[in-house]
């Protein structure tokens, strides 16, 4: 298809011999059929040439390719002094797209919410650092999503807003249906959250976990009896 777009062969070698080589000649195809005149095809394929060849400039790859990046690209263009875009920033949109139904780019996996997010790294920190075993991080991890959600419901989390009277009346709450031997997990797996960190804090939690204090705490404030323990 290249052949009924452009009518120099040197530049047709050039396009197939960049790294969009393999993907031009369907892209210059699904143009024409979306109705595009050739001069406007030509003007596509080289924007996009170009920003192949930027893309490649700053370490990426074809594969790479997203609207993030050619939004990078755009911004950094020189704009006409009647505020347009150059020729460089046409149909660049089609191109990603092209990529994205070819499967020659995947879609970015969804960014996880901040709870979540924040709980993959505080699982992370009671493995690499805390050294706690599986099923005590999971048990964790179900009373520290329990407190989020108590304290901010589906909202980011705003650790500077917790007050102690929400600790204690979250870990009250917790520890009432426990069996004796648990009772203190609750208030174990917030401190070991590490949020909040303030005095008032500090001096409502300590009555609650005081007697594990003499049964071999760990760094960051969990006991070693409770590596095993399950919520």
């Amino acid at each position: 298809m290249l052949e009924h777009t452009f009518v120099r062969t040197s530049v047709i070698a050039r396009l197939r011999d960049g790294p969009l080589g393999p993907y031009l000649d369907d892209l210059a195809t699904a143009l024409h059929h979306a109705g595009y005149a050739p001069s406007s095809t030509q003007r596509y394929l080289r924007a996009a040439e170009q920003c192949t060849q930027w893309l490649q400039e700053q370490g990426y790859a074809v594969s790479e390719m997203d609207g993030d990046l050619v939004q990078r690209y755009v911004s950094g263009l020189t704009r006409y002094r009647s505020g347009k875009l150059p020729k460089a920033a046409q149909g660049l949109s089609h191109l990603v797209r092209f990529l994205h139904q070819q499967g020659v780019v995947s879609p970015r996996p969804a960014a996880l919410p901040p709870i979540e997010q924040w709980l993959v790294d505080y699982d992370a920190h009671l493995e690499q650092v805390a050294g706690l075993a599986l099923s005590t991080r999971q048990g964790y991890r179900r009373i520290v999503r329990r407190f989020i959600t108590a304290c901010f419901g589906a909202e980011t989390p705003d650790w500077s807003s917790v007050l102690a009277s929400m600790i204690t009346a979250f870990v009250g709450q917790e520890s009432a249906w426990r069996q004796r031997s648990s009772r203190q997990l609750p208030a174990v797996a917030v401190r070991s959250c590490g949020r909040p960190s303030t005095a008032a804090v500090a001096a409502c939690l300590a009555p609650l976990t005081a007697h594990t204090r003499g049964s071999g705490a760990r760094a960051g404030g969990v006991p070693r009896r409770h590596r095993q323990q399950s919520a």
